[in-house]
């Protein structure tokens, strides 16, 4: 069974249910929001306030397990953002919420399969996905190159998601996913071929430790394809705090280099470098429109408060990403 791309957001096919035979299971709770918009900084605590600090390995996980819903009905169903060629959509106006969403999805698949291009995983060959989502372009190299693919993410609710889908795709032997901090992997020295990162570094508050334990874990010779956003114009403290506790994502490199120095400094000899920004701005328009369409939807999943509080921040977030955020893929090789 292929892969293919769904009418709709899958709600029943992969719900976000943490796995109930993880060694940390993690229960859904009513997901709720920080009132970012309007509370003052000044009674903000440091200790518990989301928005003060980079969240840690569980805050990322809780955040998933917590929210995936929501992102599945907004974000298509690769869980990272869509490229299209130019930069422009060629459909802009009178789409329902699900062909905005299959838009979308297309749109991720055009971008992990250039992804999967760069990576060049053979047959027979082992893959780390760090920080793969619920699976989907971790099941999709798997399909594409014969290869054998590892996924590895904090959250119990993506971990089982992802299992359902390899097993759903017929691949259940070759995908396999796991409950892993990126920052401190537990797999052995030497065990993969390749590895890529698709917009998980956002997340990780030791960038250096994520790329150094992807260093060790790879074979000698194996290629790693960390592909990532930064911020383009800097933020301001308001808008780093909103950024965080919004999305669980830490703070961004100030430049799109940071990240091919990161990798040197681990090792790494950089293959290929290119900024992406154009192509991917087109997320950020379709995406309030997809907000909007499923807004009944998103208010019965999340409740009145929390909707209301998404209201005032959704947008801003969306500007945020689209006028100060930029992106890069970056292609790197460990020494023979």
């Amino acid at each position: 069974m292929r892969n293919d791309t769904p009418t709709g957001p899958p709600r029943d096919r992969y719900r976000s249910h943490a796995a109930p035979n993880d060694s940390k299971e993690l229960e859904m709770t009513e997901p709720s929001t920080h009132d970012l918009a309007t509370r003052d900084p000044s009674t903000r605590d440091p200790a518990t306030d989301p928005s003060t600090h980079d969240p840690s390995a569980q805050d990322v996980g809780d955040w998933y397990d917590r929210f995936g819903d929501l992102y599945a009905l907004t974000m298509g169903d690769s869980m990272h953002l869509g490229m299209w060629a130019g930069g422009t959509r060629e459909a802009i106006g009178g789409l329902t919420a699900d062909a905005m969403w299959k838009e979308l999805t297309q749109a991720q698949d055009a971008w992990t399969d250039t992804l999967i291009e760069e990576v060049g995983l053979l047959p027979g060959q082992q893959m780390l996905d760090v920080g793969c989502g619920t699976g989907r372009p971790t099941v999709r190299i798997a399909e594409r190159s014969g290869g054998s693919v590892l996924g590895v993410t904090v959250s119990g609710a993506q971990t089982q998601a992802g299992r359902v889908r390899a097993t759903r795709a017929g691949l259940s032997e070759r995908v396999t996913f796991t409950r892993a901090d990126a920052m401190d992997l537990p797999q052995p020295s030497e065990s993969f071929d390749a590895a890529w990162a698709i917009e998980s570094f956002a997340h990780f508050s030791d960038r250096p430790a994520a790329i150094r334990e992807v260093w060790r874990v790879l074979r000698p010779g194996g290629r790693f394809v960390l592909a990532d956003c930064y911020e383009a114009v800097p933020f301001t403290q308001e808008e780093l705090g909103l950024f965080r506790a919004a999305f669980a994502l830490s703070r961004l490199p100030v430049e799109a280099a940071n990240y091919s120095d990161m990798l040197k400094e681990a090792g790494f000899t950089i293959r290929n470098s290119r900024d992406m920004s154009s192509e991917f701005k087109p997320t950020y328009d379709l995406i309030p429109s997809l907000f909007a369409a499923r807004r009944n939807q998103i208010a019965e999943l999340v409740g009145r408060e929390a909707m209301a509080q998404l209201d005032a921040i959704y947008p801003r977030i969306l500007t945020l990403c689209r006028d100060k955020m930029g992106y890069v893929m970056v292609s790197a090789e460990k020494g023979q």
